[in-house]
């Protein structure tokens, strides 16, 4: 399993739970949940996961957005959105 299907598989199967702990995070990724939610964020807009069903992927971007707004407000940053969706795509309906 590559690190990009291990990061999506956490995600899918935590995602009734807002993502998962922290900690389980760390223990299984060996990153910040931060860093985790960064990258799967940036995962889920890469076209060969767009053919998720459309509720789990809208899903998986609310948890990425509702679990870094902490840390965007904390550190002022921006949160990170698709440079590029199609209108087609489930994530061009989410707003920017």
């Amino acid at each position: 399993m590559t690190d990009e299907a291990a990061i999506l598989a956490f995600a899918v199967k935590w995602r009734h739970w807002n993502g998962g702990p922290d900690e389980d995070i760390f223990v299984t990724f060996g990153i910040s949940p931060e860093d985790y939610f960064h990258r799967l964020r940036r995962l889920l807009t890469k076209h060969r996961w767009n053919r998720l069903d459309p509720q789990v992927l809208t899903d998986l971007v609310r948890i990425c957005d509702d679990r870094l707004s902490t840390v965007d407000i904390r550190s002022g940053g921006d949160r990170i959105r698709p440079r590029h969706v199609s209108s087609e795509h489930p994530l061009s309906k989410l707003s920017a």
